[in-house]
């Protein structure tokens, strides 16, 4: 395969440094990893009103393509990860160790990204699970296959053709959760994670948080759309359905509920014959309790009520101290919002460097969404955020108990919906309701 003129001077760059500096052999490799590029990130964490220096951060590009390369045509494949990727190889406290977390995906493509990913959600106590869409390149999925080699709590399937709109995403999002929810280890807490993410919390703020949870599920919760019925419109679902986002966090004692009951395996016979079934499951399955008695859940008919009888202004504070959501799985802007900073796909905000200082001070667990191909500054910025938090003494200090005071975590506990600590964090969902959201239409262009 031939070089391009940007990958030779990446390689020359990287000789004048080893060459010309006495340095530790332990920088060296440190230097070559992906996140370790030199980047001022100083700007896109903490806003700059510098037109001048944004506008050079939005053109940064860097060639992750010689990374793909490498990695297609390595040897060793092992010692190629850890070459460019930074996975640790123990948790950071003994808290963390103590709380192993799971979790899942569904991937196709941009292998690098997924590695950048899974490096800071990785820890050796945890569990992790990939399902790769079966369409997926034959060279893209042999790379895959080869990662339980370098990571023994790392399981990898090839799954079904996951067509947006089709029962393949949640199938092969269920094939995961499965395995994981059928495997003696002791993880807490399961969660979805898009191979557009990334995490806008470390590792120990997720353990403090899922402990703030205190066992319950988080899901999002809106009405069913009843025209994704389709051939099912004539039939009945085994239980009441509500629209939800695929990003979930589920405990395990939920989780070993839902993997042996038979309601919900009706209820995804069910919906393998309606449109966009994954984002009918997982509120489905836990907003029901009357019915369908999941550990953890709470009754979703109640926030709709809520939100429909109560129309109390949507909080515009969601920080870590004051959550001011009843959502935290995933952050995710849409074309409503008016204020992405990157670009819109499918009228969903891909993030840019002007993104990333909001971002960083959210309560949400996972950023939603990001491609290296869109102001990569963004990605690479967050990340190594998240990795310097990661080291911070700092980090110790981070206090969880305000997502204690989410409604569906005192709703699981007992309290009714009109006796919460904050009703108004539950006045919306992350998806684009003209009901619970307003908009004067004529500003959009």
């Amino acid at each position: 395969m031939k070089s391009s003129p940007q990958k030779l001077l990446i390689l020359f760059g990287l000789y004048i440094i080893f060459e010309t500096t006495d340095y530790d052999p332990k920088i060296i490799q440190e230097l070559r990893k992906i996140e370790n590029v030199p980047l001022n990130c100083e700007p896109v964490i903490n806003g700059s009103e510098n037109p001048k220096i944004m506008d050079r951060l939005k053109q940064w590009t860097h060639h992750f393509d010689f990374y793909e390369d490498k990695l297609m045509e390595a040897e060793d494949l092992c010692s190629t990860i850890h070459q460019y990727f930074h996975f640790t190889n123990k948790s950071n406290t003994q808290e963390e160790l103590d709380f192993p977390l799971s979790y899942g995906w569904v991937v196709y493509k941009d292998f690098v990204q997924i590695l950048l990913q899974m490096s800071i959600l990785y820890q050796p106590q945890h569990l992790f699970c990939l399902t790769v869409d079966k369409t997926a390149l034959k060279e893209y999925r042999r790379v895959l296959l080869e990662l339980p080699k370098c990571f023994p709590n790392v399981h990898v399937f090839i799954g079904a053709s996951s067509d947006w709109g089709s029962f393949g995403i949640l199938e092969n999002v269920y094939t995961c959760f499965l395995f994981l929810s059928r495997q003696k280890h002791e993880w807490k807490y399961y969660q979805y994670v898009s191979g557009t993410d990334l995490p806008m919390k470390t590792n120990l703020e997720m353990v403090r948080i899922f402990k703030a949870l205190n066992g319950s599920i988080n899901a999002d919760v809106d009405n069913y759309e009843m025209d994704r019925k389709k051939r099912r419109w004539q039939q009945e679902p085994p239980i009441p359905l509500y629209k939800s986002s695929m990003s979930v966090a589920i405990p395990r004692e939920a989780a070993n509920y839902i993997i042996k009951s038979k309601k919900v395996a009706k209820l995804l016979r069910y919906l393998s014959k309606t449109w966009i079934p994954d984002e009918s499951f997982w509120t489905s399955i836990s907003g029901s309790p009357a019915i369908l008695p999941v550990p953890g859940s709470f009754r979703a008919k109640d926030i709709i009520w809520f939100r429909k009888n109560f129309r109390i202004p949507e909080s515009d504070e969601k920080t870590t101290e004051f959550i001011g959501t009843s959502y935290i799985g995933r952050y995710q802007l849409w074309q409503y919002h008016r204020n992405c900073h990157g670009i819109l796909t499918s009228e969903s905000c891909v993030y840019g460097v002007g993104d990333i200082e909001e971002i960083v001070t959210r309560p949400e667990l996972v950023a939603h969404k990001f491609y290296l191909s869109v102001q990569p500054a963004a990605y690479l910025c967050l990340l190594k955020e998240i990795r310097k938090r990661t080291t911070d003494p700092q980090n110790q200090l981070f206090d969880a108990k305000s997502y204690a005071e989410m409604p569906t975590v005192e709703m699981k506990n007992g309290k009714g919906v009109l006796e919460l600590t904050h009703p108004d964090w539950l006045t919306a969902s992350s998806f684009y309701n003209p009901e619970y959201h307003p908009i004067d239409n004529s500003k959009f262009v």
